[in-house]
């Protein structure tokens, strides 16, 4: 039966949360990998820390991602996985709490950092734009065009395509493995029916990447970027680039990780922000969501930060790959990741 893991904490402004992606990583890495792995997490949680030193949460919640976009071990940027045509699609949302304000894109090519382009777009009338408006976008801000395929995804691509799989069987859900597989497919829930196992290698198991970040004026960002599900058809749009899996209001910012179709059935963060708006605290709305999810058999996690800097993440797979950071010297690493 699906249960999930629920970690809270109170952090002094400014202050910073990163997760790195929700799944079943742990059969597939060693406690060394998974500490280095973390160690990756908060080197972007500390970029975003001294962004933030007086450029705010805006720029510290897109050193963060960055920092993630540009790391192979992350299914962002640089480690985004292929589509069925072997192309890479990426999305990137960023969205202001005060303003409640969105900016996103979706399945841009050959571009090593989707949030740079979301963030280009906050202050723009047409915010959203698909991958020709964001190829036309970063013609304009001059963005060299980047072949963020690496040998490890097009040898994985390759791989799927030569035994003839409809999807990858360890991406189908949010990298959250086999196991969880069958109990999506028990719930009654659309994954592909005719996978056969094809385990990726231990530093292939990632996922999506997602900040939020609160500054010293009570600012409030949240950032997702995210490289897709991996051999899913080509076109098809995530959660990420949505306020289902990236959201942020003046109570409170969220990011949201793993299976992106059940993300946007839930609208996961914009559910939680509701509850939140609507009295109760982070913890409440976190946990009352998250009976929901499970009563659903969901496959996911989220993170959160609330303008009071009370911190917390939730997740219904195996793992999730999170670090909080703030000034006054506050630190966690999510339990998996201490090595």
């Amino acid at each position: 039966m699906t249960h999930y893991e629920l970690v809270i904490g109170r952090l002094q402004a400014p202050a910073i949360i990163v997760h790195g992606g929700a799944g079943a990583y742990l059969r597939t890495t060693d406690p060394g990998q998974r500490a280095d792995r973390s160690r990756v997490l908060e080197l972007a949680a500390r970029s975003g820390l001294r962004a933030m030193d007086g450029a705010g949460a805006r720029q510290g919640a897109l050193a963060a991602v960055a920092v993630l976009e540009d790391d192979p071990r992350f299914n962002a940027g640089r480690g985004s996985k292929l589509q069925q045509d072997g192309r890479c699609r990426l999305s990137a949302a960023l969205m202001d709490g005060k303003r409640t304000r969105s900016s996103a894109v979706y399945n841009v090519q050959d571009c090593l950092h989707p949030s740079q382009l979301a963030d280009a777009l906050q202050e723009r009338g047409d915010r959203n734009l698909d991958g020709d408006g964001a190829r036309e976008l970063m013609t304009a801000l001059q963005m060299p065009r980047v072949d963020v395929r690496t040998a490890k995804t097009l040898a994985r691509w390759r791989a799927l395509v030569a035994r003839g799989d409809a999807a990858d069987p360890e991406a189908a859900v949010g990298d959250a493995g086999r196991l969880e597989l069958e109990r999506a497919r028990a719930a009654g829930l659309p994954v592909p029916s005719d996978l056969k196992p094809l385990l990726p290698p231990a530093d292939q198991r990632s996922g999506t990447v997602g900040v939020v970040a609160l500054d010293a004026a009570g600012a409030l960002w949240a950032c997702t970027s995210t490289g897709g599900r991996g051999h899913e058809a080509p076109g098809r749009v995530s959660d990420t680039p949505t306020p289902a899996g990236n959201y942020a209001c003046p109570a409170v910012g969220l990011s949201a990780t793993g299976f992106g179709e059940q993300i946007l059935d839930l609208n996961l963060c914009g559910r939680i922000a509701t509850r939140m708006l609507d009295g109760l605290s982070l913890e409440d709305a976190l946990r009352r969501s998250f009976d929901e999810v499970v009563a659903g058999a969901g496959l996911l996690g989220v993170i959160g930060l609330d303008a009071q800097g009370h911190v917390g993440y939730a997740y219904t797979t195996e793992a999730c790959g999170v670090v909080w950071l703030d000034a006054g010297g506050a630190r966690h690493v999510d339990r998996h990741g201490r090595g």
